[in-house]
């Protein structure tokens, strides 16, 4: 029976869907091990696009450096090498897509993960680098190809993904030649594809996105790191997410904790409880020429109670000492404010603290029982007058007591004859003071009373053109800042220059510096 033309397209649309989804290219981040514990997602064309590399200047510059490469290749090989810079997709790398850079416990060796998007291309790029020497000529693998580069770096690849490893000792090589041909047989089900942090990874903005374990960064490190947890909470569950991000005027680095550990993620809140939104309470007594500033809204009844499900915490401050250490942390209440005011090369640098607190029973304790305090010899603490106090030593004197229910301290005696005493202008005036209310704790370099230095002025001056060369970079900053909020955290390099991408202008200093 002659089979009607509606049937015959129906089974060759069958079979066209059958054949396409047997011949689809594996994804390529299938090669990266799903223990994956140091992990970084860069997105080139983003950056490329950032850099202003396509802007006409730019690109005159890149013609330059192609003219002046011309001269020591062959005509093939440099016309194979034009077309990449003109045309970085004839590499035979997908530029558009992420590129990886991993370390994992069961490969540790620094590797690079990239899509391939033509395996021809990628071929004819690599035999021009063996034409220069620049590396070997291309062999077989277990299921892929490969270059060596000074008997020690591996480039493989494959029809969908393209690998560079770095073994460090050419004696390794056999070794990771097994390893690069399981990486790349991994399929979806045994690769870091399903892991719920990276996922959350690959869908931040950033121009580079970063997936880190502390526990595998601190290693030993990481017990010693335990005042808040409990005993048996591992930090192995906790991954931090990164996304660093080049905008007009700033480099910007938001950082947030990620974990599906039920304990891990009840200290965290825990932890928010024991801290409280930034008032700027005492900015107006604080010089605007500030170098660095602290800032932290606290909780000091919660930061004890989660202080004392610490065992070694516990330990340390025993049942005796409970109550005046309760009492000592209680008295914190809202903003506590620490600021280096000034750096000089004959004196200490002096600094200048507040903090809100209840009431002075505090420091009254304090001083009561000073003999307790194991000073030594020439140390000492004397009361100037009622909730006013100063220690002594041979090598710094700090004044400290409470007025109107807000503690300060100091190092500086001019500053302390000026305390709670409102200075004009002051932080109050600077671009990022308004920035640090409401966040939960706050740290800013401020660059520009830096390099007001009489210090600093002095090393740009007479430190030679290395120096300089630092002075004019650091011109370009207004201020550094890291706030935290809940337990995400944002850092914040602000630039002067408002109005032009942060990644250009450090382009156009490099080619400033550069003579180009």
């Amino acid at each position: 029976m002659k089979k009607s033309l509606f049937f015959r397209l129906s089974v060759l649309a069958v079979l066209i869907v059958f054949v396409s989804s047997c011949s689809q290219k594996a994804e390529y981040t299938n090669a990266i091990p799903a223990n994956a514990t140091q992990l970084v997602s860069i997105n080139l064309k983003s950056l490329a696009d950032k850099s202003g590399i396509n802007d006409k200047e730019n690109k005159e510059a890149l013609k330059k450096l192609t003219d002046a490469m011309k001269s020591g290749m062959n005509a093939a090989t440099f016309q194979q090498l034009e077309s990449v810079m003109k045309d970085p997709s004839k590499s035979g790398v997908d530029v558009t897509a992420p590129i990886y850079l991993f370390s994992a416990p069961t490969f540790d060796y620094a590797t690079v993960v990239a899509k391939v998007s033509s395996e021809d291309d990628l071929k004819n790029f690599l035999e021009v680098a063996q034409k220069e020497q620049i590396s070997s000529a291309i062999a077989s693998g277990d299921g892929y190809s490969y270059v060596t580069i000074e008997g020690q770096a591996l480039l493989a690849f494959n029809a969908n993904t393209f690998m560079i490893v770095n073994s460090k000792n050419p004696a390794n090589l056999d070794k990771v030649k097994e390893g690069i041909a399981a990486l790349l047989k991994q399929t979806e089900a045994n690769s870091i594809i399903n892991n719920p942090a990276f996922k959350k990874m690959q869908k931040m903005k950033g121009d580079v996105n970063m997936f880190l374990s502390p526990s595998s960064l601190l290693g030993a490190y990481t017990k010693q790191m335990n005042y808040g947890l409990a005993k048996d909470i591992d930090l192995k569950d906790l991954i931090m997410l990164g996304s660093l991000s080049f905008e007009k005027g700033k480099i910007e680095m938001q950082i947030e904790n990620f974990t599906e550990n039920a304990e891990l993620k009840a200290m965290f809140e825990k932890q928010v409880k024991s801290t409280c939104p930034i008032e700027n309470t005492f900015l107006k007594y604080f010089p605007k020429s500030t170098v660095a500033l602290l800032s932290v809204g606290i909780n000091g009844e919660q930061m004890y109670n989660l202080l004392q499900e610490n065992e070694q915490f516990r330990n340390e401050f025993s049942i005796t000492k409970a109550a005046e250490v309760k009492n000592l942390f209680s008295t914190f209440q809202n903003d506590l404010t620490i600021g280096l005011i000034n750096v000089t090369m004959s004196n200490a640098p002096s600094f200048l603290a507040y903090a809100s607190v209840k009431s002075n029973a505090a420091l009254k304790a304090l001083y009561e029982k000073k003999a307790e305090l194991g000073l030594k010899k020439g140390e000492d603490i004397v009361k100037l007058s009622e909730d006013e106090y100063v220690f002594k030593s041979r090598d710094i004197n700090i004044f400290f007591g409470v007025r109107d229910k807000q503690m300060y301290a100091t190092n500086d005696e001019l500053l302390y004859k000026n305390i709670c005493k409102t200075v004009d202008p002051s932080l109050k005036d600077t671009n990022f003071a308004s920035g640090l209310k409401g966040k939960r704790s706050a740290f800013v370099i401020n660059a520009e009373a830096v390099l007001e230095l009489p210090l600093v002025k002095m090393m740009a001056e007479y430190g030679g053109a290395e120096y300089n060369t630092y002075y004019t970079l650091a011109n370009n900053i207004s201020y550094l800042e890291a706030v935290g909020e809940d337990n995400n955290a944002i850092i914040t390099l602000q630039l002067k220059d408002k109005n032009v991408n942060a990644l250009k202008q450090i382009v156009n200093f490099i080619k400033e510096f550069a003579g180009m």
